[in-house]
């Protein structure tokens, strides 16, 4: 990785910071009258989730669901001790550990789910798979809970089951270099964090091949534009690793600068092509149909609340799901400012589960005492291309 492409990403992960909202309550303060706190996990450990719903219990705040937190929004009776826990992706750290935890705590959540990898978990021949240790790539197959485990929570009357949209997916938004797949980086970044490519049988999601590059990219929902990387430097870099050992070419200590210069030749030959307003617009349309889709086949129900991957959606987006009848939306804390503008559904911020201990109670954690934590993984958070 260049120095100028880690600038960028240390840049672009500034930027979210400062854009950021933090609550009172994580500088002491209390929570406002008008605000019920709505908190976001991914993974999740026994021991920190177990920490969290022993700290809500032993100070008297109460976990909702989906339609109670979204009437009470709406009709300003925010004035007790409510929270809402919501966790995002459907992995199987929470059918494992999560779920049984709320049932033990008597709690509520709401799981967020994106519908494709719940398909590709779901394939009787993905189950049967023997495990195979693999130092780079992790299965998509073995990364994501059922839709049996999934009808089995919605059963439960402890979890709301909605949608996280279908493919999750990045999409390019320039031709700007954002980095290449290498052995360290598929290692390093999750399956969500690598853009969707167009190859030869059509758009695909999750891992690249080895000495794919990657380009500036955005949330397909909240997307601007999207284009097409050139498909002549994708193969050229492709075949360079290919010919040279696969990931063995990675250990030449002038592997990124050979890459590099592959790319940039096979680049002039053809630059990104932009897709049409139509066409990108299409493809936000089937990102949402196929969530409904498949929800209605393996739930009986069309999904009601969608919380967007990384960010609050586009209007486009907003658009799409009022005219197909969505109940509302959820963004993340970098998205409070543009909850405060006029939308076409109701849409909400929600904050990092590792903010919830600091809530007014007993045992409530203090700033100071994470700063240095937080600053120390900070490196370690930084998106691959957005």
């Amino acid at each position: 990785m260049t120095a100028a492409i880690a600038l960028r990403r240390l840049r672009r992960s500034l930027a979210r910071v400062v854009h950021t909202r933090y609550p009172a309550f994580l500088f002491g303060g209390r929570v406002p009258r008008d605000e019920i706190p709505v908190f976001t996990y991914h993974d999740v450990t026994a021991e920190t989730l177990a920490r969290d719903l022993e700290f809500l219990a032993d100070n008297g705040y109460r976990t909702i669901g989906l339609d109670e937190f979204h009437c009470r929004m709406q009709d300003g009776r925010c004035g007790e001790r409510l929270v809402l826990l919501t966790f995002d992706d459907a992995r199987r750290s929470f059918w494992e550990v999560a779920f049984p935890l709320l049932l033990a705590h008597r709690a509520r959540a709401a799981l967020f789910v994106p519908t494709h990898w719940i398909l590709s978990a779901s394939r009787p021949a993905a189950r049967a798979r023997p495990v195979i240790a693999a130092p780079v790539r992790r299965d998509p197959a073995r990364m994501f809970m059922t839709w049996e485990e999934l009808r089995a929570c919605a059963r439960s009357g402890r979890v709301d089951v909605e949608s996280h949209a279908h493919r999750h997916a990045l999409v390019h938004v320039s031709a700007r270099l954002a980095g290449f797949a290498t052995p360290a980086a598929l290692a390093a970044h999750d399956l969500f964090d690598w853009p969707m490519r167009r190859e030869q049988a059509g758009d695909r999601c999750g891992f690249p091949p080895l000495g794919t590059p990657v380009y500036e990219s955005a949330p397909l929902l909240s997307a601007p534009r999207r284009v097409i990387e050139p498909r002549a430097a994708v193969e050229a870099c492709r075949r360079l690793v290919a010919a040279n050992g696969g990931a063995a070419f990675f250990e030449r200590p002038d592997a990124l600068r050979r890459l590099r210069a592959v790319h940039d030749e096979a680049f002039r030959a053809e630059d990104a092509t932009p897709v049409s307003e139509q066409e990108l617009e299409a493809l936000v349309r089937d990102e949402l149909e196929q969530a409904r889709v498949c929800f209605e086949r393996e739930l009986g129900r069309p999904p009601r609340f969608l919380a967007y991957p990384w960010m609050l959606g586009s209007e486009r987006a907003q658009r799409l799901l009022k005219d197909r009848g969505w109940v509302a939306a959820f963004g993340v804390a970098l998205d409070f400012r543009r909850l405060r503008r006029p939308s076409a559904l109701p849409a909400y911020g929600r904050y990092k589960a590792d903010w919830l201990r600091f809530l007014p109670g007993r045992g409530r954690q203090r700033l100071r005492d994470v700063v240095p934590r937080k600053l120390m993984s900070f490196a370690g958070t930084q998106h691959l291309a957005h």
